[in-house]
């Protein structure tokens, strides 16, 4: 239903490489997380089965993943990690 992806400058290339190729198994989500910047970019199939052109960037307020019934602040999500001090 969801996958979550960590993206960090030295994997970039690869890590969006491997979210475009989720995109042909039944996901409902999928959830990339930057590891510089509290900043996630959520892909979210539409009703008819088709993705996105481009990721929702979510850069502050509330994360929703709808495929898990999760709504959480996004900084929480960062909040053991050092750019929850940034």
């Amino acid at each position: 239903m969801l996958i979550v992806e960590i993206l960090s400058p030295s994997n970039r290339s690869d890590t969006w490489r491997n979210v475009w190729a989720f995109t042909t198994i039944p996901l409902r989500e999928i959830l990339i997380l930057s590891s510089t910047a509290v900043r996630a970019e959520l892909l979210r199939r539409g009703a008819d089965g088709s993705w996105p052109a481009s990721p929702t960037m979510i850069e502050d307020g509330d994360l929703i993943l709808e495929s898990i019934d999760l709504t959480v602040p996004l900084p929480s999500v960062y909040r053991t990690t050092r750019l929850a001090q940034v």
